[in-house]
């Protein structure tokens, strides 16, 4: 066993103070900006999920509405043509509703704004 010196170091602190310390933050300021993210990510995501259940009603329903509206108005004005003749027009006219329903939810989404930088992400933008 080693004996302890009887010597005991001191540390000098010195005492904190306001100034040396950052700019203390509000509470109402602090729940401010952690409320107004969530808010608005909240709204922005509802709106996105109505949007993509108002296009998955469309890709439902008009294909079919499509389908059946050509068969049948091809059927009683041109009774000449076979019954395959008139399945793939009525096929076709099916398919090319689905492709400009997904076209038209593509062009929503390329035109869709950002939403507005709250400014802890503008000082992030900015240090990049």
């Amino acid at each position: 066993m080693t004996k302890k010196s009887k010597k005991q170091s001191t540390l000098a602190v010195e005492p904190v103070t306001q100034s040396a310390m950052e700019p203390i933050v509000s509470q109402a300021e602090l729940s401010e900006e952690l409320e107004a993210p969530l808010e608005q990510s909240l709204d922005k995501s509802l709106e996105v999920f109505l949007w993509l259940m108002a296009y998955s009603v469309l890709m439902f329903t008009l294909p079919f509405l499509g389908f059946y509206g050509v068969r049948s108005w091809l059927m009683e004005s041109y009774p000449e043509l076979s019954l395959f003749e008139v399945n793939a027009y009525s096929v076709l006219t099916a398919v090319l509703v689905v492709n400009a329903i997904v076209a038209m939810y593509v062009l929503k989404a390329i035109r869709e704004k950002d939403p507005p930088l709250t400014s802890s992400q503008e000082e992030d933008k900015k240090e990049q």
